[in-house]
């Protein structure tokens, strides 16, 4: 009966991250009722309780531009594209991520992208990048595509300050649906994907009770094989 305790121990892991969901979602939508915050004046010392914020800027966009690698959107590969905004009467630029892009089959190339860079005032939802997603080998590496463009495999703000020579706050925006600039914008809250670990739970409880019956089964059948 091993393989039963194990199938229960994975759907009880599933159940457990299925909680774990539904907390950070409800931690999530709770923060988007909290006041908005102005990135020109409040500080910014730690994203985990900053995610899910609602926020406001007021600057306008630099020549920088920073590709997310290896995001799928329906099946199609893409990129994330994050431009930072330089924050008027602060020396950080926060990044902003205006939405998805398909990618060239040509990967040398890099997309033409309309950045306006006029003073303008944005909103958005703070949340940190993604943290999944193909790694590829040497992916800490940073690859200027061209004049102000650079391809990752993450984002790294520490490393992004460093190699393209922009101070940037420890967070991202999701820039609004309805804002102009942006692009394919399908937001998912943190822990909206609970249905998913709960899919997963019933299938390994299923294989559970599945090893189960057959068990008794072959037992049944076995005990009346030897029965003379």
């Amino acid at each position: 009966m091993s393989a039963t305790a194990l199938f229960v121990a994975l759907g009880m892991w599933q159940l457990d991250r299925a909680a774990q969901k539904r907390v950070m979602f409800a931690e999530f939508e709770r923060r988007s009722n909290a006041p908005e915050m102005d990135l020109n004046q409040s500080a910014v010392a730690h994203s985990a309780v900053l995610t899910g914020r609602r926020a406001a800027a007021a600057g306008h966009y630099r020549g920088t531009t920073i590709l997310l690698d290896n995001q799928v959107h329906r099946g199609r590969a893409g990129y994330l594209v994050y431009t930072a905004f330089e924050l008027n009467g602060r020396k950080e630029s926060v990044l902003v991520n205006r939405g998805w892009i398909r990618a060239s089959a040509d990967r040398s190339r890099a997309p033409e992208l309309a950045t306006p860079t006029v003073s303008q005032r944005l909103e958005g939802r703070l949340s940190p990048p993604p943290k999944g997603g193909l790694r590829l080998e040497g992916s800490n590496l940073i690859e200027q595509l061209a004049d102000g463009m650079w391809r990752v495999q993450a984002i790294d703000f520490v490393g992004l300050t460093a190699n393209v020579g922009v101070e940037l706050l420890p967070i991202t925006v999701l820039l609004d649906d309805d804002a102009p600039y942006g692009f394919v914008r399908a937001w998912t809250s943190p822990g909206s994907d609970e249905t998913r670990h709960l899919g997963y739970m019933f299938q390994w409880f299923a294989l559970a009770v599945t090893v189960v019956v057959v068990t008794v089964i072959l037992t049944l059948r076995s005990g009346k094989a030897d029965t003379p």
